[in-house]
Parts: C-alpha cells; structure tokens; sequence
C-alpha cells in the first residue's frame, strides 16, 4: 500500500457511506454532470444516477433535496456524479464537509491525504492493546486511566479523521463490575484515578479495516497481512503504542515484558522488533483465573537499550522506570 491514501483510493470501504459537501460546490456538480441547468428536472441525468422520479412533480426530489442541502450524498452516488463530470477527486476532497457512516449521525472529516505513518501505527498498536472496535455496531473503543496514552490517541484520531471522542468516565470498580459514570466533555474534567473510555463512530472503523484489514472486532484481535506490508514508521509506533498498553519495565528484576492473551499477537510483535534490530526472549505461558496467557521478556541491556531509543512510549510512568533501569545496569558495569 502507498503511504498516502486519498479519498478516491477509500471508495470501496465507503460504498455505503454519506457525504456532505459545499453546497454552492455541489450545485455545480450536479449541472456539469447533468449537463443542466435544473438536475432535479433532468429525467435522463435522473435514471443514470438511479433517482427515481417523482411523476406528479416532475422533479427527483433526492436530488433536489442535495440541491437544497436537506439530504446528504450516498457516496456510491458521488462516484457517479464524479464520473460523468470533469471533476477531480481532489476538488471532491476540497469541498468535503463530512462524511458519515449512513444517514444517521456519526461524522467525520478526514484530513485528505491519510498519512500510513507513525500516528496511524499509534492508533492500530492501542486498538489492539486496550481498545477494541463493536463487533456489532463497529465502534471505535479506546480504554486506559493514563490521561498521557488517552490524549495521544484522541491526537491522533483528531488529526486523521477530524473528530473528537465521546467521552464517558466509568465507576470504581465494584467486585468486577464497573458501569458507565458519566459522560465529560473535556479530560480535565475526569477524576482522578478513573478508567475512561473514548468511543468514535462506525465510520472510523471502516477506513481502518480499508487501511490496515479487519484487524480487530469484538475479542478478535490479530496482526493482518496488511499490516505486516506497512512501513517500518507505521510498525514502531505500532510496537510503542502496544507496548504502552500491554507492557511492563522492572528495574529491579531487570526486565522488560509484553504480556497478552494473544499469542498470534506476541509473535507478530516480536517479528517486528526483529525488523528494527531487536532480539527478545521467547514467549512463555502462565494460567491466571483458569486462562492461558502469555508473555516475553527483552532482558538483554543492548536490546532493552535499543528498544528504548528506537521505540521508546509515551507513559512517563514508564519512561522513569526504563530510564531507573538503564542507567542501573551503566552504574553496576562501572
């Protein structure tokens, strides 16, 4: 995949998407690709869009409705209108307002050309981590109590999709059963030491699948093949990303761990640090609550040291930790 993505090159994943877009750019859409004046009129222009015609009214009162900007713009609709008019995907993209899943509410505004770079790997790398996406409506769930990893991937997504999250504050735990508290509109509003989870609409999902494969839905959660053809930019924030989600730094046990219920997953990371240089240890397994869960370590000071450097994460919890357990080994070296 090219590390630029534009809206023409996403026409599969937003097949059943609506758009809205300027409207004085849209009216003259719709005359280039009619080749008139009055589309809505236009019986010909109607039945090749695949418009109905509203015989009493003589008008296609969907087009119409565009026209007046009551209706959004089924994409598969757009393409067409792109097709018989000289219009570029590139003016499309200009003029794009929003885009949304269907005719409900749920838009975004994608920053055209999306980047497959280090803040697309962030996201994915935190998906796979903390977050999941609905395996029924296909949401976007990103979980943590770090308001660090929170604000980083909220960035993030803001910066490729032009959204900001729902945010929704849960409740202290009570004998394994959190609810939802109640919903902030900014993280400074969040108590302290409370779980938050950030949601996005199902649109996000769709790109995401389209970009990086049907990565993660519900508890499914793999390392596609798409990703592992991504650039290595992508892969390292991914690895930081997950690291910041799924790892652990020990200075006093000198160690440096990845745990995860996945060990598809695991393997797949350790893949990755390999194509940066960076050797670890092999996966081991553990039973916690009657469930297999799995584990490796980087213990080696030049592969941790590596890995710090290349990779790094966001946590400062974390980076205190990693710094405490470098300079440990520097000190005892001496």
């Amino acid at each position: 995949m090219e590390d630029l993505v534009y809206l023409e090159d996403l026409s599969n994943a937003l097949s059943n998407s609506h758009v809205k877009l300027n409207l004085n750019f849209l009216n003259e859409l719709l005359k280039k690709a009619s080749n008139s004046n009055l589309p809505h009129r236009n019986e010909l222009f109607a039945k090749k869009i695949s418009c109905p015609i509203n015989k009493n009214k003589k008008s296609a009162t969907t087009i119409y409705g565009w026209m007046k900007g009551d209706r959004t713009v089924p994409f598969a609709k757009l393409v067409k209108l792109v097709d018989l008019s000289d219009c570029t995907w590139h003016k499309i993209e200009e003029n794009l307002i929003y885009i949304k899943a269907g005719i409900r509410n749920g838009e975004i505004n994608p920053n055209f050309p999306i980047k497959i770079d280090h803040k697309l790997g962030s996201i994915i790398g935190h998906i796979l981590g903390d977050g999941s996406i609905d395996k029924r409506f296909h949401s976007v769930f990103y979980s943590n109590s770090n308001q660090e990893l929170l604000k980083e991937f909220s960035g993030y997504m803001e910066d490729i999709f032009g959204i900001k999250p729902r945010i929704w504050v849960q409740d202290v735990p009570n004998y394994g059963h959190t609810k939802w508290l109640k919903r902030v509109i900014n993280f400074k509003d969040i108590p302290k030491g409370h779980n938050v989870g950030l949601f996005y609409p199902k649109i996000c999902a769709d790109i995401l699948y389209e970009l990086c494969g049907k990565f993660a839905e519900g508890g499914n959660k793999i390392i596609t093949e798409k990703i592992n053809t991504l650039n290595i930019n992508f892969k390292i924030s991914l690895v930081r990303a997950f690291f910041d989600d799924e790892g652990s730094v020990n200075s006093k046990n000198y160690t440096v761990r990845f745990h995860q219920d996945r060990k598809e997953i695991l393997e797949a990371v350790i893949k990755m640090l390999k194509d940066c240089g960076i050797n670890s240890n092999p996966i081991r397994a553990y039973t916690k609550m009657d469930k297999v869960r799995y584990y490796f370590n980087i213990t080696s000071f030049n592969e941790y040291s590596k890995f710090y450097n290349l990779i790094g994460c966001t946590s400062s919890k974390k980076k205190r930790e990693f710094i405490l357990l470098i300079d440990k080994v520097k000190k005892n070296r001496k």
